[in-house]
């Protein structure tokens, strides 16, 4: 095992004891068994569900923080023969019961334990157990050539993958992404590469700006520019074939709804607990409106995201805005809140 900071037995982690608060807490080292990893984080992402776990009102007990890791393995449980000391890897946090009625029909992370399962005691800490499972489905090495930076995108990108693998997209299709953040920007390559043309919309010039770098064709400002007039104006009138939408509101999916062609199909990418949005399901039923939604990711796409990353022109580290150690985690997370952050990432204590 390698030199542990301070206390042999302690590390730090950061928790959420209330709405809105973060604390970094000294706590046990997670002890290992057979099969199971124990390993020293290097970087983990901040994710929108981390946010929402730690802003959302009303919420109760403690909730686990990080899931977007990449970390150097530190101590190897009796059995793993894939991994050895001082080796880097990326992991994700939900397995499922692949033998499971709802696995065996597309809809893994529906499954209970996809739900129950997890990282111990989550990213946000110095050091981390990987439970077997875990080990075996979502650990994956990292090419030496890749910067932590990038590999924490393993996890998101996935999403982004599973999302696009329950809709039908076609080379020479249109495609608007509503909300180009964190997880929105990570669709513009990905479709840029399906040969499609790609449209973006959000409130802040400096998201669209970038999301044009990465290969949008059309960068609209909401409150300003008209989303919908401009797919159906590049389309011969038709609309948009797919309507990603990575923050859903009153607004956004009425501009959904205008901007997609009949039969078209709008992907619920992204949702806030207690979103209730009135639709005019007539205007769905008679325009043959796909509605989709893409809830995360399954292990069998990581793979598929780490070999995207692994291109030269994924260097999505670029798009990373603020990088923290752990003891400042509290302030990455305000900055993401607020809006003032493409993409934090916490490091480890420096």
């Amino acid at each position: 095992m390698g030199h542990f900071s301070g206390n042999m037995n302690r590390m730090k982690q950061l928790i959420c004891p209330a709405t809105g608060v973060l604390e970094v807490v000294d706590v046990p080292i997670p002890a290992i068994g057979p099969g199971e990893l124990l390993v020293r984080m290097d970087a983990c992402g901040i994710c929108g569900t981390d946010l929402m776990k730690v802003f959302s009102p009303g919420r109760t007990g403690s909730m686990q923080l990080g899931h977007e890791l990449v970390a150097t393995v530190e101590q190897v449980g009796e059995g793993v023969e894939r991994f050895a000391a001082g080796q880097r890897i990326a992991a994700a946090h939900h397995i499922p019961d692949y033998s499971s009625h709802l696995s065996r029909r597309g809809s893994a992370p529906m499954d209970a334990q996809f739900k129950r399962s997890n990282i111990d005691p989550g990213g946000f800490a110095e050091f981390v157990r990987l439970p077997a499972l875990h080990v075996a489905h979502t650990a994956l090495p990292v090419p030496a050539s890749m910067p932590d930076l990038r590999a924490v995108f393993m996890e998101p990108l996935a999403c982004c993958l599973r999302a696009l693998d329950r809709v039908t997209i076609l080379e020479g299709d249109s495609i608007l992404i509503v909300g180009v953040g964190a997880a929105g920007l990570l669709f513009v390559p990905v479709l840029r590469d399906r040969s499609t043309t790609v449209f973006v919309s959000d409130v802040r010039p400096e998201r669209l700006a970038l999301a044009k770098t990465w290969g949008a064709s059309a960068g609209l400002l909401a409150g300003q520019d008209d989303a919908a007039a401009a797919c159906r104006a590049a389309t011969g009138g038709r609309g948009a074939d797919l309507v990603i939408l990575t923050i859903v509101s009153q607004q956004t999916l009425s501009l959904a709804l205008a901007a997609v062609r009949d039969g078209g199909t709008v992907l619920l990418f992204g949702v806030k607990p207690g979103c209730v949005v009135p639709v005019d399901m007539w205007e769905v039923w008679r325009r043959e409106i796909n509605l989709v939604s893409s809830y995360s990711s399954t292990p069998d796409l990581l793979p598929r995201s780490m070999a995207i990353l692994s291109r030269p022109d994924y260097a999505l580290e670029q798009t990373v805005s603020h990088i923290l150690p752990l003891q400042d985690a509290a302030r990455g997370f305000a900055l993401a809140h607020q809006g003032q952050a493409s993409k934090v990432v916490i490091t480890a204590i420096r």
